[in-house]
């Protein structure tokens, strides 16, 4: 009886493991599936000839249980050079992939993103969008996703929501329906872009951007890489 209660324990610690849960926050504020946030955190430095334009908002990632596997991957995909910090350890480039980090349970760790850049002065500042992603590579569907976009004229985060029937792909969109499904895609501006009954498995070319879809009875936004 003792081992059966052991075992039956073990399973459900393994199931407990199994479950984890992650999120990004923007400060205090937790960013939900599909949800769009704005705010403004640029400042830019004037030195005359030359000025330096910081973007760094304070973004957060979460778990319910404790995690050492989880992967986050950062990838601007307005081609400029971004930077992530975690341990000490500074990384700059267009992509980042870090892994050298531990997730305390319910405990928000700062990811360090950030975009820092010397321009002339009379130089426009960039519009700077990046995907940032992370998940537990023991556990599958466990990843979360956002599309973050900052200018000078403000910035906003917005959460991907994923789906094994619709997933972004290079150029578009791919979509695997079971018997045939009504597919709705509009642009963030609510111009429709996309609107066919579609079955099967294929694939809708976009250009670059951040949509609206309704496939079936599921809604969320997907970005375009």
């Amino acid at each position: 009886m003792k081992k059966l209660l052991l075992i039956l324990s073990f399973m459900a610690i393994v199931q407990y493991a199994g479950a984890i849960e992650l999120s990004f926050w923007l400060g205090n504020q937790k960013i939900n599936p599909g949800e769009t946030i704005k705010f403004n955190d640029i400042t830019v430095e004037d030195y005359g000839t030359w000025k330096e334009v910081t973007m760094k908002p304070k973004i957060y990632l979460q778990s319910n249980i404790y995690s050492s596997d989880v992967r986050l991957t950062a990838t601007c995909t307005s081609g400029q050079e971004i930077q992530v910090c975690t341990n000490g350890k500074c990384r700059k480039g267009a992509t980042i992939t870090v892994s050298d980090f531990t997730l305390q349970t319910n405990q928000k760790f700062d990811i360090g993103f950030d975009y820092i850049a010397e321009l002339d002065s009379d130089e426009a500042i960039p519009v700077v969008v990046t995907t940032i992603e992370a998940e537990d590579v023991t556990t599958s569907g466990s990843k979360v996703q956002f599309v973050i976009e900052m200018s000078e004229k403000g910035a906003s985060i917005t959460e991907i929501t994923t789906s094994e029937s619709l997933k972004a792909v290079a150029g578009g969109v791919a979509f695997n329906a079971e018997g045939t499904a009504q597919l709705y895609i509009t642009n963030i501006l609510g111009v429709n872009v996309f609107n066919r009954e579609v079955s099967g498995e294929g694939t809708v070319a976009l250009p670059q951007g951040l949509y609206v879809y309704r496939f079936g009875n599921k809604t969320g936004k997907i970005y375009v890489k």
